[in-house]
């Protein structure tokens, strides 16, 4: 007896193969944005950490104030987990007005823009004591992968680079000079 082709037509051995075909690269791609949502949550929190711990002695009024550059370099070194930390941090410290408690740098902080202009100094106002100062830290990292869907949606520079930023806010404590009254 000849088979009869048409009877192969309604066999249910392949039937789990299209669905996964279609279904594998959704959670691969759900996979891939919740790994890279990990690192860049990770990368935030090693940034909040390092610019606190850079900064305590500065709250605490122990410690002269520190330039720009080493300010960078005390954050940089308490980071870990994120390379090229040097080359891609931008600090700045400038007073907070008082009168309406706002956070913006009137001089335009160099995080806020995308476009990297390194001939412009970050803002370092070390003002004097009794000043409420903010210290606002930017930090521009290349995403683990471009392809999943966060990394897609995040805004990114012209070096393909998208910035982490955290401020911290303190009072410039009067200095002991060392004289006694």
């Amino acid at each position: 007896m000849i088979p009869r082709p048409h009877k192969d037509r309604f066999r249910d051995d392949g039937a789990v193969t299209l669905p996964t075909i279609f279904w594998i690269p959704v959670f691969f791609m759900i996979l891939l944005a919740s790994v890279e949502l990990m690192v860049l949550n990770m990368r935030q929190v090693l940034l909040d950490r390092a610019v606190d711990v850079a900064t305590r002695d500065l709250r605490l009024g122990n410690a002269e104030v520190p330039t720009h550059e080493a300010l960078r370099n005390r954050i940089c070194s308490v980071i870990a987990f994120v390379s090229g930390c040097r080359d891609n941090l931008s600090v700045e410290v400038f007073p907070v007005d008082t009168s309406t408690w706002s956070l913006d740098n009137p001089d335009a902080p160099r995080c806020a823009d995308f476009i990297a202009d390194e001939a412009h100094e970050p803002v370092f106002d070390t003002s004097t004591g009794n000043r409420v100062m903010a210290l606002r830290a930017c930090l521009r990292l290349k995403p683990m992968t471009g392809v999943d869907p966060l990394a897609m949606a995040l805004r990114l520079d012209q070096a393909g680079r998208f910035t982490l930023s955290t401020v911290t806010v303190f009072v410039n404590e009067p200095r002991n000079t060392g004289t006694a009254s």
